[in-house]
């Protein structure tokens, strides 16, 4: 039986109210020894009630993070720094179990850990190929929040939901097959800067120069 004493586990359980877990962390032992010394001891186990608070709240009230933070910060330590859930668990102080289902209410993955989502790739996808965030994840096999975290993390420009391409706009309004759409932009690059076609065309700078790269026009702007 675990060598510890009814009033060094009444302090630890009772007065300073540390999960079973906590104590087993703090003693170097199982959960499972704790609990029986408690049972041994008389010391009333705390039910677990519907409206307790939840791990992530504590997590978040510790780290003094919003939900937002929060989500970051879980991100991070499973995709960047490609930690187990039993790795996180020893870092939340529980059980990778528990460690998985925050991950889980958070609409995070959990059955693998991603280092593949390269810049190169994920530029490839939702840029030059114009894919949405979600086809970008079902093409990568994983959720559209992970796909929106990377392409923050590569700081690629966010389309707005629902943007089409300015290509499909010009050859709609002119009639104009790809071709004949590609020899014009590269013309265009020739005779004019950055400046005067976002002028002419009624878009952003940058929307122009995403444009030229999905159609892997060389120009000479800065």
């Amino acid at each position: 039986m675990l060598d510890i004493s009814k009033e060094e586990l009444h302090q630890l359980y009772v007065v300073e109210k540390r999960s079973i877990r906590e104590c087993a962390n703090k003693l170097y032992c199982q959960p499972q020894a704790i609990r029986k010394q408690l049972v041994h001891n008389q010391i009333p186990i705390e039910k677990k009630k519907g409206g307790r608070v939840r791990l992530e709240e504590k997590l978040k009230m510790k780290l003094q993070m919003d939900d937002t933070a929060f989500k970051e910060h879980l991100l991070h330590l499973r995709f960047f720094q490609m930690l187990t859930f039993k790795q996180l668990g020893d870092i939340f102080n529980c059980s990778a179990s528990s460690a998985q289902v925050i991950y889980k209410r958070y609409g995070i993955e959990t059955k693998q850990r991603y280092n593949l989502l390269s810049e190169m790739r994920l530029y490839d996808l939702y840029v030059k190929q114009n894919k949405t965030i979600l086809e970008c994840g079902a093409e990568l096999g994983c959720s559209h929040t992970l796909v929106r975290y990377y392409l923050v993390k590569y700081k690629i420009p966010l389309r707005s939901a629902g943007a089409k391409r300015i290509e499909d706009l010009i050859k709609a309004k002119w009639s104009i097959t790809d071709y004949q759409l590609k020899k014009h932009l590269i013309k265009l690059a020739t005779t004019h800067t950055v400046k005067e076609l976002s002028e002419q065309m009624g878009h952003s700078k940058s929307s122009i120069r995403r444009m030229y790269k999905r159609l892997d026009i060389e120009t000479s702007w800065r």
